[in-house]
């Protein structure tokens, strides 16, 4: 069976169709652009304008080749040790600010400290992506709680939201790229965010999981091996 080259895999798995909003957005305003009004300040607001589009479909662009290249098992993994407790905290300092402006509390439960293996280049620290969709869902005045807890062989992340939570019927379907539910349909974003989570993981020899939390809402499992 011939083997499938690492460039044929990315063109197979990645849809240009996606990239057509955002390119069409900064085609447009670099037409304005270029139109001869006179005012100095219009001209330089639509390049900058241009400039921001034109970083959104970059990092558009990257997203899906690091997906590509996690699920055709080209991502390069150069192991070293991790300090879970210290990835935990970044990434509850990181979504902080974000946070209070929804006025929504993150709380952090770490009481043994696990470690575990993960790539310089910053793969793991990627999978605590599901933080962003905890806050996304989660209304104000609720709670996104972070934890980490150590297994004989593995550790384990665990986020989870007092938000409405994922329907059952589609729990499976929100690993998929660009895939968008009926709950999120009126919130920013490509639906790239969650299968970036479980590419990496993976890629890493771990699992994601979703199931309830405790009280309402989402609960979002990492699992990496020691």
């Amino acid at each position: 069976m011939p083997r499938t080259s690492v460039c044929s895999a990315k063109r197979s798995t990645i849809s240009p169709t996606i990239f057509a909003p955002p390119l069409t957005r900064l085609r447009g305003t670099a037409e304005l652009a270029m139109q001869d009004t006179g005012d100095p300040a219009e001209a330089q607001a639509a390049l900058a304008d241009c400039v921001n589009e034109s970083d959104r479909v970059l990092h558009l662009l990257e997203v899906l080749l690091d997906i590509s290249a996690a699920e055709a098992g080209a991502l390069k993994l150069n192991r070293d040790h991790l300090d879970i407790r210290t990835l935990v905290e970044r990434a509850a300092d990181l979504y902080q600010e974000v946070a209070e402006t929804k006025h929504i509390r993150i709380v952090v439960d770490q009481p043994n400290p696990p470690s575990a293996r993960r790539t310089p280049s910053g793969s793991a620290r990627r999978s605590t992506t599901s933080s962003t969709t905890a806050l996304k869902y989660t209304p104000p005045g609720g709670i996104v709680t972070l934890t980490s807890s150590s297994e004989p062989d593995a550790v384990r992340i665990t986020v989870s939201d007092t938000g409405p939570g994922i329907p059952a019927t589609e729990r499976e379907a929100v690993w998929r790229r660009l895939y968008r539910g009926d709950s999120s349909r009126s919130q920013r974003g490509l639906g790239l965010g969650l299968s970036l989570v479980k590419a990496i993981v993976e890629a890493h020899g771990g699992t994601v999981t979703i199931t309830d939390a405790p009280r309402t809402g989402a609960k979002f499992v990492v699992t990496l091996p020691k």
